[in-house]
């Protein structure tokens, strides 16, 4: 088979020895269900649809043999859906849904876990609508009754749980979550406050960031602090028993508090499940249907959650999910969860949806040349009913990163008169590889929107002012009052926590929780805290989320114009704060749905259209940059990803290791399979940084054989293909 470039060799990552039993876990594993496959029968399928009488929506003419499969399957068991790229399963999911209604599930009796609020609201919206337009006037209630499904993200569900259920648990329900910002932020105050010895050797102490992302990879991977660290940090290791001692102090912390950040949601949740027989058996009997989206994406909690509400054999569960786009291990996501679902359940079923209705055959038979090269996973061969092969994918290498941004833009301007910039797509490993197209997009007036920088609700003004609703509704939010107080001139960081320790004692004695804000010892150290004051007694007694809001930008503004020359820009996205705002009738849900699923971007927007010309009256008419995690999950006809030199894409740091190296191939599977109609790809001839010299085109592209794409080729690329030196792994 004759490839792009020479591959006569192939070492494997330095560590493949190491994972071969465990490699061989997996692939038992995956065999033993995939040997428990069942596909469509037609015959079947009409038989168990006749069976059930008065049906009001027309499966069979809605749904693909294998959708309709999923759809109607044993309501009874346990069964794994692997939905390939483009292959329908919120459709799926959503004809499922209204299928257990017909049949006389109760809605109350279905719980639906997704990783986002608007999976979970589409696919409960979808059904309702479905419903809604199949069921007769009388019937109109049935439709209504979707409302009782228990339909949302894991931590939303968790965070229900522990307010609903906190009597029984025996928690405080009115606890604040931290998100991971200001869970940094408490890890170092506890640092600074506690003064732990972390200056006896020449090693550096680590800082919070890095602290926060040992303490939830432990957690979510079930590794001992000081067996991470060892492992993956192993810089740090002298100061292993101060960060163990930290860790147990930053619990106690949260606790004594009444804070939660996003792992104690879920964990707390899990642990009352293993301890509270009573709470446990509450579950199980109320959710006999559970249904699981993107089960590639969970982690071991997330896991154990599913498990222990699913133990009893009566109750259903499908989960949905590709293997090939578990992309998440950074985020603490255990790519085990969906290949060993077989050993967890060793009655389940696998169904497998692999009609494609996004891609054209031609970039189809490059996703799948793609997916062939991925170690361990299910088989599977996605295909198109579409009668018009398309255009086979583009490969282009330029001389640098300038070029490579000029030719992203010529084919964008040459492609226009057929598409809009909205089907334009730019997708990148990491959001610095998009700077140069950034700058060549401005230079062109090619309008664009940037997906993947600093989300919304992490951009500093937005925290401050979220910070003064937290306290108000959670007076023992520690962090949050620091955070406010030593916005001022003349309260540094030993003040303020004098003062927070001063307003947590009175609020448990008092009502009138702000009044350490006025004793003449605080009061002198800024007159900013009189106003504080009178800020905060005046929005605890207003009576719309909105006016909390308004009250609080009318002290905010004037500080952020002391300690941001942009604050114009900035005070644009408290627009979106005061729109959001009046959504919600108390402030506990507004924080709790801002924390739990917030908005993924700033209001402000790059690349602008110049006043006057016709893109500037399409404000949506832009061309999406975005990295590949944010992009999974939505779809372009044009989609570009650049930077295809072995060391960035893949990753240099994921070279040695084989499961960081296979998800880099399922990262790159999943950038390419957004592609509707054309997929480029672009590489300079060399990248350099500290890191290192990069000048090999990926590995990624090279692996799989030469027909699967057209190569515009270059003098250099031209000599790289008849060189016998074109090995780089």
């Amino acid at each position: 088979m004759t490839t792009i470039f020479a591959t006569h060799h192939y070492n494997y990552p330095q560590n493949f020895i190491e994972m071969k039993p465990k490699l061989a876990r997996l692939k038992q594993a995956i065999k033993k269900l995939e040997a428990n496959l069942i596909e469509a029968d037609t015959k079947e399928l009409e038989q168990r649809l006749a069976s059930h009488l008065g049906l009001q929506v027309d499966y069979a003419s809605e749904l693909n043999p294998n959708q309709l499969l999923a759809a109607t399957t044993t309501t009874e068991g346990k069964v794994l859906v692997i939905a390939g790229a483009g292959s329908g399963k919120t459709k799926t999911l959503t004809y499922r849904t209204s299928y257990l209604i017909e049949n006389g599930v109760a809605p109350k009796e279905i719980l639906l876990l997704t990783f986002t609020r608007k999976a979970a609201n589409e696919i409960k919206n979808r059904a309702k609508t479905l419903l809604a337009s199949s069921f007769s006037t009388d019937n109109l209630s049935n439709s209504k009754a979707l409302n009782d499904i228990t339909s949302s993200t894991f931590h939303s569900f968790c965070n229900m749980l522990l307010r609903q259920y906190s009597g029984l648990l025996g928690i405080n329900p009115r606890f604040t979550i931290l998100d991971t910002g200001d869970s940094e932020d408490a890890i170092d105050l506890i640092n600074k406050e506690k003064k732990y010895p972390t200056k006896i050797t020449n090693q550096a102490f680590p800082r919070k960031k890095t602290l926060q992302n040992i303490f939830s990879t432990s957690r979510n991977r079930r590794i001992h602090i000081r067996d991470l660290i060892e492992s993956s940090y192993p810089d740090i290791a002298v100061h292993i028993p101060v960060i163990e001692q930290l860790a147990v102090d930053f619990h106690e912390y949260k606790r004594t508090n009444h804070l939660y950040d996003f792992d104690d949601i879920i964990s707390q949740v899990v642990r009352h499940l293993r301890t509270n027989d009573t709470f446990r058996k509450l579950l199980q009997q109320q959710y006999r249907y559970v249904m699981v989206d993107e089960y590639q994406d969970t982690n071991i909690p997330q896991k154990e959650l599913i498990d222990l509400i699913c133990a009893p054999a009566s109750v259903s569960l499908m989960v949905v999910g590709d293997d090939n786009q578990s992309i998440y291990a950074f985020r603490g996501a255990n790519y085990e969860n969906i290949l060993l679902f077989g050993e967890s359940y060793p009655e389940a079923k696998l169904i497998k949806l692999e009609q494609n209705y996004r891609s054209t055959p031609a970039v189809l038979d490059y996703i799948n040349a793609l997916s062939s090269q991925i170690t361990l996973g299910y088989q599977k061969q996605l295909y198109s009913g579409a009668s018009i092969d398309g255009v086979k994918p583009t490969f282009r290498r330029l001389s640098d990163e300038t070029k490579e941004a000029k030719y992203i833009a010529d084919k964008i301007i040459e492609l226009k008169p057929d598409y809009d910039y909205q089907d334009f797509a730019v997708l990148c490993r990491t959001s610095f590889q998009s700077n140069y197209v950034q700058l060549e997009f401005m230079e062109r007036n090619i309008p664009f929107i940037v997906v993947g920088g600093i989300r919304f609700i992490e951009r500093r003004h937005i925290k401050d002012v979220l910070a003064f609703v937290k306290i108000l509704y959670n007076p023992n939010d520690t962090i949050s009052w620091h955070r406010i107080l030593t916005l001022f001139k003349g309260v540094g960081s030993v003040t303020a926590t004098r003062l927070t320790q001063a307003i947590n004692t009175d609020s448990n004695v008092n009502n009138n929780t702000f009044e350490p804000l006025l004793a003449p010892s605080f009061a002198k150290k800024s007159p900013q805290l009189k106003s504080l004051h009178a800020t905060l007694s005046k929005a605890s007694q207003a009576e719309s989320v909105e006016t909390v809001i308004e009250i609080i930008l009318e002290f905010y503004i004037p500080v952020l114009k002391t300690i941001e020359e942009n604050w114009r820009e900035r005070s644009e996205d408290f627009r979106v704060l005061k729109n959001l705002a009046t959504e919600y009738d108390s402030l506990d849900k507004f924080l709790e749905n801002l924390a739990l699923d917030p908005p993924n971007d700033s209001v402000a927007t790059a690349g602008e259209p110049k006043k006057g010309t016709k893109d500037s009256e399409n404000n949506s008419d832009k061309v999406t940059i975005s990295t590949i995690h944010s992009a999974k999950g939505l779809e372009w006809p044009v989609v570009f990803v650049n930077s295809l030199v072995d060391g960035m894409t893949p990753h240099y740091r994921s070279l040695s290791d084989f499961e960081e190296l296979e998800e880099e191939r399922k990262l790159f599977y999943v950038a390419c399979s957004r592609a509707k109609n054309r997929l480029f790809l672009t590489a300079p001839d060399y990248f350099s940084s500290y890191s290192g010299y990069f000048d090999k085109p990926s590995r990624f592209i090279a692996e799989l054989p030469a027909d699967k794409l057209t190569a515009e080729t270059g003098k250099k690329l031209l000599e790289t293909l008849a060189s016998e030196d074109a090995i780089w792994w």
